[in-house]
């Protein structure tokens, strides 16, 4: 019917169809968490940093994310916007910070699905070369570039088909991902000695100082990143109040699943098998299990980067819809597909960038570098936005805050606390790495160097808002945003 209306003229398609329920929300969530690839490459550097106490910087590290996420449910039940804290900052702290925040979160979403892209295609050719299929390395940037770019392609096909499709694919991505690294986690409690479990691992006391338990804890909350996505498809669910339970459901889950394979970890492999990258759960694996055993944990990084990365083009299709409808982006991202309803232009456009600094990478070998230097400093940009979004939370409904006990500490004290603890872990965490070294290099390890980087996006960002609001004068910068309904509309739409 879609089809007919197009083909004879009609209106176009302007609004997305509500089709998600809560199911499909933690699957995009979880999908974007990638928690399987982050116990995969991730855990050896947490643990070269907190050691035995890589279960306490979890738990740590999820309160303030949990703390944030409530804002962001109320917020998604009364301003319901695939914008998020795009729309939401701006609402509560003004245009330029709301905008500032959008254009981080876009070019962050860029930088790592380039560097996501070059990951598939790592570990595209190394199952290969793992099973004997083909000898190409997996250190080959052209191949890996090419391999990634591949990949990048089935990736955007499936997500303007539609998100309920998507997320079929997903689930099944994630489902054999999670049952390989658990059964290799099974593994290692069931096999390992290095060390006994022990209570101490998941108490805050266990750090050796204060500086490493706030370092751990920002590297931590870093592992959380993507939860945020569940709200991005808050306009195509049933109700408004899907996307805040799909946001909890897939933050506790992923808590669960790191604690559960941190502390198989720790049991199984002795501090410098665990801080090396190499000795996780690929060498693991192998060790159990054999050859087989690697090709398994290969498959599952390789499926759950792939999730990863269809989960965070659907994100960033999304925020830069809102931000045609804004006009802060021509109208033409704001284009929903007549057939699929799907932000057909915004989904092309954004793997096409990521592509476009994947490939300049490949020519450019320092660009490469900036971009893993990005992605790994990433964790000051994530701490700015959630703490954003925690502050517009309180911000937003500082008026209801003198009612019910339960709406005091859900819309304001938890907010935010939340929000000034992951503010306050961003400023930290770009003091120790200034202060880590005495000079500036452009090196993907200095201090510095990470330090400016994250900093630098931010502050590109003025120019393009400049010319946004004074050149293109975009309706973002210039109209009221539209009123809040009354708590009881919200409600009842939640319904």
């Amino acid at each position: 019917m879609d089809q007919a209306r197009a083909a004879s003229g009609a209106a176009p398609v302007t609004e997305f169809r509500k089709t998600l329920s809560t199911r499909h929300g933690v699957i995009i969530a979880l999908a974007n968490i990638s928690p399987t690839v982050s116990v995969g490459i991730g855990l050896s550097f947490l643990a070269a940093l907190a050691g035995t106490a890589m279960p306490a910087a979890f738990l740590l590290a999820a309160l303030p994310i949990l703390a944030v996420s409530g804002g962001y449910a109320r917020l998604a039940a009364r301003d319901p916007n695939c914008g998020t804290a795009y729309i939401w900052v701006r609402r509560a702290l003004g245009p330029w910070a709301g905008y500032l925040t959008g254009w981080t979160s876009v070019a962050t979403n860029i930088l790592f699905l380039s560097y996501a892209g070059q990951l598939t295609g790592q570990f595209t050719l190394g199952l290969l070369a793992e099973a004997g299929v083909t000898a190409v390395s997996p250190d080959d940037s052209l191949a890996v570039t090419v391999t990634g770019l591949l990949w990048s392609v089935l990736i955007v096909l499936s997500a303007v088909r539609g998100v309920k499709g998507a997320t079929l694919v997903q689930s099944l991505l994630l489902g054999i991902s999670a049952v390989v690294v658990t059964a290799i986690v099974i593994t290692a409690f069931a096999r390992g000695g290095a060390a006994s479990v022990s209570a101490s691992w998941f108490s805050p006391f266990a750090f050796p100082d204060t500086l490493t338990l706030l370092g751990a804890t920002v590297m931590a909350a870093y592992m959380f990143w993507g939860w945020e996505s569940a709200f991005s498809v808050v306009e195509e669910s049933t109700s408004v109040r899907s996307s805040g339970r799909a946001g909890t459901i897939a933050i506790l889950v992923t808590l669960g699943f790191f604690l559960f394979s941190a502390t198989g970890f720790l049991h199984a492999l002795r501090p410098e098998q665990l801080a090396d990258p190499l000795s996780g759960v690929t060498e693991l694996a192998r060790t159990s299990y054999g050859t087989t055993g690697a090709v398994a944990a290969l498959a599952a990084m390789l499926f759950a980067t792939v999730a990863c990365m269809q989960s965070s083009v659907i994100a960033g299709a999304r925020l830069t819809l809102a931000m045609g409808r804004d006009g802060v982006l021509g109208t033409s991202w704001a284009r929903l597909h007549p057939a699929w309803g799907t932000p057909v232009t915004s989904t092309v456009r954004i793997s096409a960038l990521a592509v476009g600094v994947s490939l300049t990478g490949l020519a450019v070998g320092s660009l490469s570098e900036v971009v893993v230097a990005v992605v790994n400093s990433v964790g000051i940009l994530v701490s700015l936005m959630y703490g954003m979004g925690g502050l517009a939370c309180v911000v937003t409904f500082r008026h209801e805050l003198r009612g019910r006990l339960r709406d005091t500490l859900v819309l304001g004290v938890f907010p935010l606390a939340g929000g000034i603890a992951l503010l306050l872990l961003g400023c930290l965490v770009a003091y120790e790495q200034w202060t880590s070294v005495d000079h500036l290099a452009f090196d993907a390890e200095n201090g510095r160097f990470l330090t400016v980087l994250p900093l630098t996006v931010i502050a590109l960002g003025v120019p393009a808002a400049l010319w946004t609001r004074y050149r293109r004068k975009a309706a973002y910068f210039t109209q009221p945003p539209v009123p809040l309904p009354p708590v009881a509309a919200s409600a009842r739409a939640g319904a």
